[in-house]
């Protein structure tokens, strides 16, 4: 029952808006929770790997696992990705921007230095040097990478120093074995966070529409399509509709996504997505077998077409 509350998004030891994008628990730098509370939290979670408590509805992403195990690698853009997405995917453009344009100037497409900003959780803006003078360094096509390096350290380690730091030493508290220290991050995580079932029933349930009905049988067919995918596809779905493959903390009941007609026959296109509103452009095909085909050739090419 203990271990049900405390990682609910409600306990407030988790960064919400880290939940709300990327469907993981992650440690608020803001949290009002007093250290001994995360040293506490720790011991919980140990305590549960220690022994060998399945099903723990604790959404913990992997790079969570590599701090742990004192994971000795440096942190890549893969391991925000699970974390801050948009993040990511900004880092990822800007290292691998070329100039389409003999004058295009690096520093004036990106005009960026060594010091970040955030809103912190009362929204006040706050600034971090990524280095001892970073309001002076310029972001060049040069050094572009280690501010990459820099910045993926500060969001994932740094920034949390405090709140992860004694919720470790709670955890170590217990798990501190010979068996432990052969465990791998993906094996940790699997013993934490086994695979969630995803509920699409509870997904539906609040479904909105534009153009189309709850209750008309194209809609009826069209969740008959999605409820009896295999996971696979499901995840597919979730990733083009919401931007992650996993559920949000406390479920699929907490997604409201909106499907909306966008054209009829005769056509061939494909479903859109638009990820920031969880809106699904969804064209009113002729058949049901034609909706199952269009649906999920556009979940596996999602990355070509539409995906915002």
């Amino acid at each position: 029952l203990m271990s049900n509350q405390v990682f609910q998004l409600e306990s407030g030891y988790w960064d919400k808006s880290v939940a709300d994008r990327a469907h993981v628990l992650w440690f608020s730098a803001d949290s009002k929770r007093e250290r001994e509370d995360f040293w506490f939290l720790g011991v919980i979670l140990g305590l549960a790997v220690n022994n060998n408590i399945p099903g723990l509805d604790a959404r913990f992403p992997l790079v969570l696992f590599k701090k742990l195990t004192d994971f000795s690698g440096e942190f890549t853009l893969e391991d925000l990705q699970e974390v801050h997405p948009s993040s990511a995917t900004s880092l990822k453009a800007m290292l691998q921007w070329k100039p389409s344009a003999p004058d295009e100037v690096f520093e004036d497409i990106f005009c960026l230095t060594f010091t970040i900003s955030y809103a912190d959780e009362g929204n006040e803006v706050q600034e971090v040097n990524l280095h001892p003078s970073g309001e002076e360094v310029e972001v060049t096509m040069q050094n572009r990478s280690e501010f990459a390096k820099l910045y993926v350290h500060w969001l994932l380690d740094k920034s949390i120093d405090g709140p992860f730091g004694s919720f470790k030493k709670g955890f170590r508290r217990v798990c501190d074995s010979l068996i432990f220290s052969i465990l791998t991050p993906s094996e940790l995580q699997q013993i934490v966070c086994p695979e969630q079932k995803l509920d699409f029933e509870a997904l539906r349930a609040q479904a909105r529409y534009e153009g189309y009905t709850a209750d008309e049988q194209y809609i009826q067919d069209f969740w008959d399509i999605l409820t009896t995918a295999d996971l696979a596809e499901k995840k597919r779905f979730l990733h083009f509709v919401t931007g992650s493959n996993l559920a949000p903390v406390g479920g699929l009941g907490r997604i409201r996504i909106k499907i909306q007609q966008n054209g009829m026959e005769p056509t061939d296109r494909l479903p859109s997505a638009s990820t920031c509103f969880h809106i699904l452009l969804l064209p009113r095909y002729g058949t049901k077998e034609k909706l199952q085909e269009r649906l999920l050739l556009g979940l596996e090419n999602a990355e070509g077409f539409g995906l915002e």
